[in-house]
């Protein structure tokens, strides 16, 4: 590290200071501003700012360890899912979510369940969101930030937490979401621009893309290069169950539901959120992804297996082999990507506190500039919290990330389906998920040993805790009492969901109950071209890099006829129009 490394770093974070306060007058309105930009939010920001928030710290060296652990199969661990929930997230629960206009997740509770006991859990739901996804999420984020940081500073691991937590501390808790969603773009533009660079600086040094490829082979075969499942670990049971996780993720904190249905509540309007919600797929599934598919290739070549550790080949590679300037643009980009993560999860994450325990248990009356105060305190709070988790807990990186992008949800997946297709889910079953589901899955994972992955296969923890979610979640249903048929109508009214509500669709009047199904049919075949145009794409991206010719043609003409079709049905509704 250099002066002028080190001046890069300090321009870049003098400008989120002045974003930060550029921002903090917009958010400081009311709850409304801080925690959903107002609803004002259009579609491209909240693309942008969703595919930011899924590129944190951990992005760069996750990424450059999966194709450094696992040739081109490895990235394929997240792909799966991912390829399946984004566009159904897109066409289906982004436009359910806005309909509701809620301000968190746990204001649904309300909305859809009744009683005293909706009321009571919706407190509950709130602790377990703020005070345990929302942490254990950040935890993660800057477990990984340690791996990044460390090779290039030279740094003690609780130095390099504190100082990048410092930044985010003053802008997040002055900005709210309209500084988080507005610096996520810049945010991922710097780190996608900078590891961009970093590609041909080493590769100018080391003879070349051809000699790299000639090297991996070399080292690992031609195997290294298989692009597409099944193969290698992800076959069998192990992939079915990774679809099984992308047709459910819908009701993750990580995927279609926590701060990125907060994104959804902050869109101007439906549309722009189904938009945004397509736009964060592209670049969330392909084009973030393209600097570490070439960094893990080149890791494999120049850095020896037996010696180095998978979750530091980014930083090593950038501490080996950049350049002045160009190393303190990458440390900028590294802080963004941690940056544009951490600010969205305690932004989310105090708003579960203020809105869902604070206004409603403990000061139901006061002005908004109190509860903004109110804000900012429990936002600094989770960050807090955050640092001991990550410091303390989060250690073997590979087993993390299966746990967080996998294990930590699987009980409570079959919520993203019951809540909003079955009317028979009532709040009994809700809480039985929450309550036991993210206990349960830490304690199978780390203590009982599931995350030993030579002991016992990915899906063997997987299955476990999704049978028994599903077990435990139909079974509180059926030997308790449905919601109230009021309750229902009124909910169905305003969300108009699909799936299993014969005894309230009888209540119903004939032409709108046509109307719900011409829609219901019309989305489920936009899911179908999203999905197909999703999962090709991927495919062109994986066949390409491993130079096999015929099939990155075959893919990419999958990908264009399915994308065109998927673009033609949303255009021909009128929803660029809306725009």
């Amino acid at each position: 590290m250099q002066t002028i490394d080190w001046t890069i770093i300090a321009l870049y974070c003098a400008f989120m200071l002045g974003l930060g306060f550029y921002f903090s007058r917009r958010a400081g309105k009311n709850m409304e501003s801080y925690f959903i930009a107002g609803r004002k939010l259009p579609w491209w920001i909240l693309g942008f700012s969703a595919a930011a928030t899924y590129t944190g710290a951990g992005a760069a060296p996750a990424f450059t360890m999966l194709v450094f652990q696992n040739g081109m199969m490895g990235n394929w661990w997240w792909w799966v899912p991912f390829a399946i929930w984004m566009p159904l997230v897109a066409v289906i629960w982004a436009k359910l979510w806005r309909r509701l206009r809620v301000v968190t997740t746990a204001e649904f509770i309300e909305l859809r369940y009744s009683g005293r006991e909706a009321r009571v859990f919706r407190g509950i739901y709130a602790m377990f969101m703020s005070l345990g996804f929302a942490v254990l999420l950040n935890g993660y984020v800057m477990g990984w930030l340690i791996r990044a940081m460390a090779p290039i500073f030279n740094w003690s691991d609780l130095k390099v937490i504190l100082l990048s937590t410092a930044l985010v501390l003053v802008y997040c808790t002055l900005s709210g979401l309209f500084g988080v969603a507005y610096s996520d773009v810049v945010q991922f533009l710097i780190f996608f621009g900078a590891n961009l660079i970093l590609i041909p600086v080493i590769l100018s040094k080391v003879g070349g893309l051809n000699a790299i490829y000639d090297q991996v082979v070399s080292r690992r075969g031609a195997d290294f290069f298989h692009a597409l499942p099944p193969h290698g670990e992800i076959v069998g049971m192990t992939l079915f169950f990774l679809v099984i996780q992308g047709l459910f993720y819908a009701s993750s904190p990580a995927g279609g539901e926590g701060y990125t249905a907060q994104r959804f509540m902050a869109a101007k309007n439906e549309f722009h959120a189904q938009t945004g919600q397509m736009f964060n797929a592209f670049i969330t599934l392909i084009v973030r992804v393209i600097p570490f598919l070439f960094l893990g290739i080149i890791g494999v070549a120049l850095l020896p297996a037996a010696t180095t550790e998978p979750d530091r080949v980014w930083g090593i590679l950038v501490s080996q082999y950049s350049l002045p300037g160009l190393t303190g643009l990458l440390v900028a980009a590294e802080l963004a990507a941690f940056m544009s993560t951490i600010d969205t999860h305690i932004n989310w994450g105090s708003s579960f506190l203020v809105n869902d325990l604070y206004r409603q248990f403990v000061k139901k009356k006061a002005a908004e500039k109190h509860y903004v105060l109110i804000s900012r305190l429990a936002t600094a709070g989770i960050l807090l919290l955050s640092v001991l988790v990550g410091y303390f807990l989060v250690e073997q990186m590979m087993a993390w990330f299966l746990f967080i992008n996998s294990v930590m949800v699987a009980f409570i997946l079959p919520l993203s389906w019951l809540r909003f297709f079955w009317w028979r889910h009532n709040i009994y079953g809700e809480a039985a998920a929450i309550i036991i589901g993210l206990p349960l899955s830490y304690v199978i994972w780390f203590p009982l040993g599931f995350s030993q992955t030579d002991k016992h296969p990915f899906w063997h923890g997987f299955l476990l805790l999704f049978a028994l979610g599903w077990m435990v979640i139909v079974m509180v249903n059926l030997l308790t009492r449905p919601e109230k048929m009021e309750k229902l109508k009124e909910f169905y009214l305003k969300c108009r969901p699909p799936g299993l509500w014969g005894p309230v669709r009888r209540e119903i009047q004939g032409e709108e109950k046509r109307a719900l199904r011409t829609e219901n049919l019309r989305d489920i075949i936009d899911c179908l071209l999203g999905i197909f145009f999703c999962a090709s794409s991927i495919g062109g991206l994986t066949t390409l890099f491993s130079r096999q010719w015929t099939l990155f043609l075959v893919t990419m003409g999958l990908s264009l006829v399915s994308g065109g079709a998927f673009l033609s049905r949303w255009r021909k509704r009128g929803v660029f129009k809306s725009l």
